[in-house]
C-alpha cells in the first residue's frame, strides 16, 4: 500500500524520534510512505489565527502536490498538521458542490497516522505482528484537542471520550487507565507567548495521569509530546511533586511490540527517559 506522507516542520527537527518510529512501523506493516515533494509548512496555529485565506492556501498547495504525485491519500503524524490539511480538504470538497467543478487537490484525503493505521491496516493485522507484548505497562492514552475535533471535520472517534488509541495500546498488550484529561488541550499553540498558561495546562494533564495510576503518557502529536516533556520539570518545581512520566509516541510502542530495538525507535532520545520503566517491565 502506497501513501503520501506529510512530515510537517517538526518531523525533520524536534520530533525526529517520531519520524523514525513511524517509518519503522509503516515499513514493518508493508506500507510505502512517499514524502510529499517540496511540501510547505501547514501554518499550524499561527497562520489561521492571523490570515484564514493564507492558512487555506498553504494546505491547498500541499494537497495539489499530493495529487501531482498520483496519490489520493496523505497521512501525517502531527495532530496540528492533520487539522490544517483536513480543513483544506473539506473546503476543497465543498467548493465542488458550489462550483460544479473539481479543483486541484480535491481528490486527496488527509488522515492522521493513527487513523490511517487503525482504519486502513486494522487492529487485527496489527495484533498479528506483536512479538513482544507490552505486558505490565499502565499507560494514559492522550489524544489532545485536535486529533478528534471538530467531529464534523475529522469524523474520527468520539471527540470527548475517544477510544482508538486505547484500543491500539491494548492490542499491543498494555493496560490503559481511565482518566479525565485524555482530550484536554496542552496549550502547545501558546508555548512561546503564554508560558505560564502552558505550564498550568500541562501540569493538570500530568497530575491527572499520575492520579489515574499511569506510568507513562502516550501521544500522537509532536507538539503535545514536546510540550508535556519539556514542561514537566517546570511543573514539578512549581508543584513540589515528582511525576517522572515518560511522554512516548504511540509508534515507538508499536515498534517495540513488533520486536524492534529501542535505538531504532528513538526511545533513547526522549527527555524523560522511558528506559528505566521499560527495563523494569522486561521490555528492554
Amino acid at each position: 500500500m502506497e501513501v503520501a506522507y506529510y512530515p510537517g516542520c517538526s518531523g525533520h527537527g524536534m520530533s525526529r524520534e517520531y519520524q523514525l518510529s513511524t517509518a519503522v512501523v509503516c515499513r514493518h506493516l508493508g506500507l510505502v510512505l512517499h514524502e510529499v515533494e517540496d511540501w510547505n509548512c501547514c501554518g499550524a496555529s499561527a497562520a489561521h489565527s492571523l490570515n484564514h485565506s493564507l492558512a487555506l492556501e498553504l494546505n491547498f498547495r500541499n494537497l495539489r502536490l499530493v495529487e501531482k504525485m498520483g496519490l489520493t491519500t496523505v497521512t501525517t503524524p502531527c495532530a496540528g498538521c492533520y487539522s490544517r490539511l483536513k480543513t483544506a480538504e473539506s473546503t476543497l470538497k465543498e467548493s465542488i458542490g458550489a462550483n460544479k467543478q473539481s479543483p486541484q487537490g480535491s481528490q486527496v484525503e488527509a488522515s492522521h497516522v493513527l487513523q490511517f493505521l487503525v482504519e486502513k491496516v486494522g487492529l487485527e493485522t496489527i495484533a498479528q505482528e506483536v512479538k513482544r507484548p507490552l505486558s505490565g505497562l499502565r499507560l494514559a492514552a492522550y489524544y489532545g484537542c485536535l486529533l478528534t475535533r471538530p467531529r464534523g471535520l475529522t469524523r474520527f472517534d468520539d471527540p470527548e471520550q475517544p477510544r482508538v488509541l486505547d484500543d491500539l495500546l491494548k492490542v499491543l498488550g498494555a493496560e490503559t487507565v481511565n482518566w479525565s484529561h485524555k482530550a484536554e488541550c496542552c496549550g502547545a499553540g501558546m508555548a512561546a507567548c503564554q508560558t505560564e498558561i502552558v505550564v498550568q495546562l500541562s501540569g493538570e494533564i500530568l497530575e491527572a495521569a499520575k492520579q489515574a495510576g499511569a506510568e507513562a503518557i502516550v501521544v500522537g502529536c509532536p507538539l503535545c509530546q514536546t510540550n508535556l516533556d519539556t514542561r514537566q520539570s517546570l511543573v514539578e518545581a512549581e508543584r513540589g511533586v515528582r511525576y517522572g512520566l515518560p511522554i512516548i509516541y504511540f509508534t515507538q510502542l508499536m515498534g517495540l511490540a513488533f520486536g524492534h530495538s529501542v535505538k531504532e525507535l528513538g526511545l533513547n532520545k526522549l527527555l524523560t527517559s522511558p528506559l528505566p520503566l521499560l527495563r523494569a517491565k522486561g521490555l528492554y
